[in-house]
């Protein structure tokens, strides 16, 4: 997995700028996440992470992202965290057959915090020889 921090000028939509962000959001590579509302499933890609948040992408256009809470499952890196989240933002992707979603993270797993921290730690990229 590829971790980066992202640039701090980015706009979200409702003009929040990510300069307000209180945990950097890292771009990952490879991760899908399940939602589930306890009567639907839908499954898209996650593309950026962070302590208390992610964009989910590839959403069926029926997603209603109501203000509610759903049940998600981000898996990657042969990992899965399970976590409680409630939408932010939505919008139409750039090719309008999908929709791009922000979630709030309101509970999340222990191995979901101690991944985000490491990932952001500027220690993720030195290696240690033995």
């Amino acid at each position: 997995m590829e971790t980066a921090a992202r640039e701090h000028s980015r706009t979200m939509p409702d003009g929040f700028l990510s300069s307000k962000r209180k945990y950097p959001r890292l771009d990952v590579q490879g991760f899908a996440g399940d939602i589930a509302d306890g009567k639907f499933f839908v499954a898209g890609t996650v593309e950026d992470v962070s302590l208390l948040g992610f964009k989910m992408s590839n959403l069926p256009l029926n997603f209603s992202a109501a203000n509610r809470s759903y049940t998600t499952v981000i898996s990657g890196n042969d990992k899965h965290y399970r976590c409680v989240v409630m939408p932010c933002w939505t919008r139409k992707a750039e090719n309008n057959l999908s929709v791009e979603v922000g979630f709030k993270i309101i509970q999340a797993t222990w191995e979901w915090t101690e991944f985000v921290l490491s990932a952001a730690s500027p220690l993720a990229s030195v290696k240690f020889q033995a």
